[in-house]
């Protein structure tokens, strides 16, 4: 063996009993804490239980080494105050409503036209809530908003969202002169490891049949308002597109093809559309499935939503903060009525049309 090769052992030999000895005059240590076991975030769902595409929804997602449904509602309805992390994803464009869908829990996922300055390391903004931390992703493009806050339920975490971390986001969008979308809210309830998700459920595909009617050119504005809803991100343009709808058809286009109807020796047309069952339509939004259309967007759409959506506020009533997140839901609880009624009105005007012109030609031919 060669000279260093022996001095290289000894030195080596010399370390492992230093480190021995310092082991031993150590006192003994605390275990180590046991790590939280975050959920899994990559997950495959047949997309017909996300509920109806284009809407807002929530998914809860509870871990559990034996999946037992009534014990998973006990976790789930804990009305102790706990600890919950609330991470919003930030995102460079609107969000997507096509294709699938993914809930991140780490926050480098997002990704924003908004850059963190070269000598930034550490961003937050302490507010009454507690600090809400603004991370980074890869190219230092703020991609996450993070609040941990102390709450009994998901439900006091998504209003502490809309009142702590979208005011800021609204604000740094102002500040900054540059558009800023939320792709996620996601909540972490580490307590009994569950996330709570807002989404927007996918559209999925569709094939071309061959029954689609001839265009109708005095539709065309009813046409363009609803693939304007259909594609829009905002539920509330969404809710305000479909009510344009209505209230054209019903104030506007209807009574034009009465007049025509009438001109013509022709038996006027009758609104006869009904709200029809469908069971993605819950809450109050129910109520109103087999009653007229009309009835339906004079009494309620119109009278407890749409004018406050068009207006900054509704007489005396404060307004609507589009960011906040239980403002949104409501809309979106009543969206898939209000698209429904607009589409169906749509088709009950092309019948009509279809009618009186095939009911004329059979006169001019008599």
């Amino acid at each position: 063996m060669s000279r260093n090769s022996k001095l290289k052992r000894a030195k080596r030999r010399r370390q492992a009993a230093k480190d021995e000895n310092r082991e031993r005059l150590q006192p003994d240590a605390e275990p180590a804490p046991a790590q939280e076991k975050h959920l899994a975030t990559t997950i495959s769902l047949d997309s017909a239980k996300l509920g109806p595409p284009g809407i807002l929804h929530q998914l809860h997602l509870a871990a559990s080494d034996s999946p037992d449904s009534e014990q998973d509602k006990q976790r789930f309805l804990d009305p102790e105050e706990r600890d919950f992390r609330l991470l919003v994803h930030l995102s460079k464009v609107p969000n997507s409503s096509s294709g699938d869908f993914k809930i991140f829990l780490e926050p480098s996922e997002g990704a924003s036209l908004i850059y963190a300055p070269p000598e930034a390391v550490d961003l937050a903004l302490e507010t009454p809530s507690g600090k809400v931390s603004m991370h980074l992703n890869s190219a230092r493009e703020c991609s996450a908003l993070e609040l941990w806050c102390r709450a009994t339920n998901y439900n006091n975490v998504f209003g502490l969202y809309s009142k702590v971390v979208a005011p800021l986001i609204d604000n740094l969008s102002y500040q900054m002169n540059t558009p800023i979308h939320v792709r996620e809210v996601a909540i972490w309830d580490p307590k009994h490891n569950i996330v709570t998700a807002s989404y927007v459920a996918p559209f999925i595909g569709v094939t071309l049949r061959g029954d689609q009617q001839v265009y109708i050119e005095l539709l065309r504005p009813y046409y363009a308002l609803y693939r304007e809803g259909m594609t829009n991100p905002s539920v509330f343009y969404q809710f305000l597109c479909y009510s344009k709808i209505l209230e054209g058809i019903f104030r506007k286009t209807h009574q034009k093809i009465i007049n025509w109807a009438k001109q013509n020796g022709l038996d006027a047309p009758r609104f006869t559309a009904r709200v029809e069952e469908d069971p993605g339509i819950q809450g109050d939004a129910r109520k109103w499935i087999g009653k007229g259309i009309k009835q339906t967007f004079d009494n309620y759409l119109e009278k407890k939503f749409r004018n406050a959506i068009a207006h900054f506020s509704n007489n005396d009533e404060d307004p609507i903060i589009v960011s906040d997140y239980m403002a949104s839901a409501t809309i979106s609880g009543n969206l898939l009525l209000a698209r429904q009624c607009a589409r169906t009105a749509i088709g009950c005007v092309e019948r009509m049309i279809h009618d009186a012109d095939a009911a004329f030609a059979l006169r001019q031919k008599g």
